[in-house]
């Protein structure tokens, strides 16, 4: 059995959240005893499979109380929960708060994530929650390209240039925003504060609703890799998107705050 096997289950559990798991069909999508089956996936998860179902059919039903309008009892039934006091005892264990709390936009968000395995994966538990952003203004040093191979140098050079500079001290001081975005076909970066400087270009972050994720670390290597896993282990898990082509980075003290706007 490979990982990709491994993957393909993990596809079929999550189609198959609002009805019955066929325990037999993980057996046949992975060719693996259902016994060393299960022995593997603790191995990698530290969770059993159907640890692992009850807690995606929770995450689930978290993101619908919290979004929709339906009915807490009719999204319990729909992920399999014959029993009001039992999805009630479950989700609180899961998440320390009641359905109706989650209903009222109480506590953060704290899903769990699809699993994706892969050669020496790492576990990873996202740091993060919903946020409102009012618009902010920014004062910005910009680069733009319509190559991405030349994009990247210019960002790279940016950073050369302004690294030795009183200003960059002071976006260091105050917050400094680095903030990726693309329009039609050309990339576009800025870095700056929202710290009136006369000679550096205004730049408007909308107001809209983020999902804000906390690093602590300002490693761009690290910070790299978390944005890998929110695009292929985040978003997937949850009904977002991405509202457009934008990604913002808050260097502030020793933390990175990424915000991804959201739907």
């Amino acid at each position: 059995m490979n990982f990709e096997c491994l993957n393909e289950m993990v596809k079929y559990i999550e189609e198959n959240l609002d009805c019955e798991i066929d325990f037999d069909k993980l057996s046949q999508i992975t060719n693996t005893n259902l016994f060393i089956l299960e022995r593997i996936f603790m191995f990698l998860t530290n969770m059993t499979i159907n640890e692992y179902i009850k807690k995606r059919r929770l995450s689930k039903a978290f993101e619908e109380i919290r979004n929709t309008d339906a009915r807490i009892i009719d999204i319990a039934f729909k992920y399999q929960y014959n029993s009001a006091a039992s999805f009630n005892r479950a989700f609180k264990r899961l998440f320390g708060i009641t359905p109706r709390e989650c209903r009222k936009g109480i506590g953060d968000y704290k899903i769990i994530p699809i699993e994706y395995f892969e050669p020496k994966k790492e576990k990873y538990c996202f740091d993060y929650r919903l946020k409102k952003l009012d618009s902010i203004t920014l004062y910005c040093y910009h680069v733009s390209s319509k190559n991405f191979r030349d994009f990247l140098y210019k960002i790279k050079n940016l950073y050369k240039n302004v690294q030795p500079t009183e200003i960059y001290e002071q976006f260091n001081a105050i917050g400094m925003y680095g903030i990726f975005l693309k329009v039609d076909s050309t990339y576009n970066y800025y870095l700056g504060s929202d710290k009136y400087f006369p000679d550096l270009e205004k730049f408007e972050i909308e107001e809209n609703e983020y999902a804000e994720f906390r690093l602590a670390s300002r490693e761009q290597n690290e910070i790299v890799n978390l944005e890998k896993r929110i695009s292929n282990q985040w978003l997937p898990s949850t009904n977002y998107d991405t509202k457009n082509d934008i990604k913002i980075e808050l260097y502030k003290g020793e933390y990175c705050y990424i915000y991804i706007p959201v739907k």
